[in-house]
């Protein structure tokens, strides 16, 4: 009986603290800054990175030193406690009353100054620290170390939102928002981050849910796959075709992502898990006053060159009329807006539509 206990008792630890890789829409929880205030602390957005073993990061890590004190980030109780190491480490769940868990892991389990592996619990959690306790927003509820997988790494605060359908947020816009420092556009407003979080690498011939969202997001982004039928807006498939990979590969061109493949790994999918759409509807041009859309196609009315004006407002020259038709249908001349002088609307050129 004892082994059978000594089995399954890690698997029960390994299936709450790693969930299925289930993502969710992009959300700002209001929350408190995890990181007691005078203590020293640095994190950048690695969520969606890939780990050992192929795993995917789902959560924020925020260096610090051994035994900065963590807070709990809203008022709500503790949902789960591991007290003792099984191989991921000590860690702490806090439910809020939405249902959300936000979780600490990499807990301190070592004495003060060591990595002794003690598991001494005063280095771990406060004494009023366990499960079910009700907390409050900025309460102090453990200290930071690197037990577990994460022996051998500096002292750290894996940091992780969950939704209450047990899907997985990216904690960055939060922890920014926390801090005074909510992610931002290139306008200055509030920018919204890519509404999809990717898990896996994507090619050529892939299926799936995802690439309908990668195909979203590189329309959204200017980086049309199709503008007219399967892979234009509206309209994105499950399948991974040419025009993906086209479409993909000057979207890396742009980013300055290297190799510009056409190959969604993990280096293209961290960069568009963590940063805004760019996308803006019209601009008026400050000098002219004029109006332009994302969407028409315009030229200059000294030029031949007609351009499409993507959904981040770059002027993409169109090459061909056989371009033209396949993107824009066999009537598209008949939508072409002339402007004085396009270098002074304000735009920028950029890529092209073949």
């Amino acid at each position: 009986m004892q082994k059978i206990k000594a089995i399954i008792l890690p698997i029960i630890i390994y299936i709450l603290i790693s969930p299925p890789f289930n993502v969710s829409a992009q959300e700002v929880r209001d929350i408190v800054f995890p990181i007691e205030e005078g203590w020293d602390y640095n994190f950048t957005d690695t969520y969606g990175a890939l780990r050992s073993g192929e795993r995917t990061h789902l959560g924020i890590d925020l260096m610090v030193d051994q035994m900065t004190p963590l807070l709990a980030a809203v008022d709500g109780r503790v949902s789960y406690l591991v007290e003792k190491d099984q191989g991921w480490g000590l860690a702490i769940y806090i439910e809020d009353a939405q249902g959300y868990s936000y979780r600490y892991l990499h807990i301190n389990n070592d004495t003060p100054g060591t990595n002794d592996n003690k598991e001494i619990r005063a280095y771990a959690f406060p004494r009023d620290i366990v499960r079910g306790s009700v907390v409050s927003a900025g309460q102090i509820i453990a200290f930071a170390g690197n037990s577990g997988n994460a022996e051998g790494v500096a002292h750290h605060l894996h940091f992780e939102i969950w939704t209450p359908s047990r899907q997985s947020i990216n904690p960055y816009p939060s922890l920014m928002a926390a801090i005074g420092q909510p992610i931002t556009q290139p306008n200055g407003e509030i920018g919204n981050i890519n509404t999809y979080q990717f898990t896996r690498d994507l090619k050529l011939g892939s299926t799936g849910e995802d690439v309908r969202e990668l195909q979203k997001y590189l329309n959204q982004s200017g980086f049309i796959v199709s503008s007219s039928g399967a892979g234009s807006s509206g309209n994105e498939t499950t399948y991974f075709g040419p025009a993906t990979e086209a479409a993909l590969i000057k979207f890396q061109q742009a980013k300055g992502i290297s190799p510009a493949a056409g190959y969604f790994g993990s280096i293209t999918r961290t960069f568009v898990n963590s940063r805004p759409i760019e996308t803006i509807e019209e601009i008026v041009s400050p000098i002219t006053n004029d109006i332009v859309r994302a969407g028409w196609l315009v030229k200059d009315k000294l030029s031949p060159r007609v351009y499409y004006v993507a959904p981040n407002l770059e002027l993409q020259w169109i090459v061909s009329e056989e371009a033209a038709v396949r993107n824009f249908g066999s009537n598209w001349y008949l939508e072409i807006r002339e402007f004085d002088d396009l270098e002074n609307l304000g735009l920028f050129f950029g890529d092209y539509v073949l």
